[in-house]
């Protein structure tokens, strides 16, 4: 892996913007959805008033350009997100640039997330997939397990 990782900061919410947008899996041969799916609220409460007790995001730079990012949040009961397991267990999201992907840093970015939950005293993390993205694979190798579907996508939480 050839790319850096440092903790997000204020200045980089545009580029979490960014990454919420292509954390939403697109079946292969589907078009994408519109960016305006950003401001649905069951999307947009990902990173709503970012920087509150809980949030913490990691992001990926190469050759000083941002790449990738995966980032944390504690949701509640009364605004849960797709891969809501207790209100005391932060949902991670991530994503990568296209150019970014299958080279080791998500893996990388996962770790660091991992890592930094479990120093933060979170007793897990849950995320929420749908079985054809690709990204499942790294999620049962990181171990995530399935405790839960919609029909649609797998809830997966990983013991810390």
């Amino acid at each position: 892996m050839d790319a850096q990782l440092r903790e997000a900061t204020e200045a980089d919410l545009g580029f979490l913007r960014d990454m919420l947008y292509e954390s939403i899996f697109v079946p292969p041969g589907s078009s994408p959805w519109p960016r305006k799916i950003l401001d649905d609220p069951q999307i947009a409460h990902y990173l709503a008033n970012w920087g509150r007790a809980g949030d913490y995001a990691v992001v990926a730079t190469r050759e000083g350009l941002p790449v990738g990012a995966t980032w944390y949040r504690l949701m509640s009961l009364d605004d849960p997100g797709f891969g809501f397991v207790a209100a005391d267990v932060p949902e991670l999201g991530i994503a990568l640039r296209p150019m970014a992907r299958d080279q080791g840093i998500g893996t990388a970015l996962l770790l660091n997330v991992i890592g930094h939950a479990r120093d933060a005293g979170y007793r897990a993390l849950s995320l929420s997939v749908q079985p054809e993205n690709p990204a499942l694979r790294l999620y049962q190798r990181l171990g995530f397990v399935t405790v839960g579907s919609d029909g649609d996508a797998l809830t997966m939480l990983r013991a810390l």
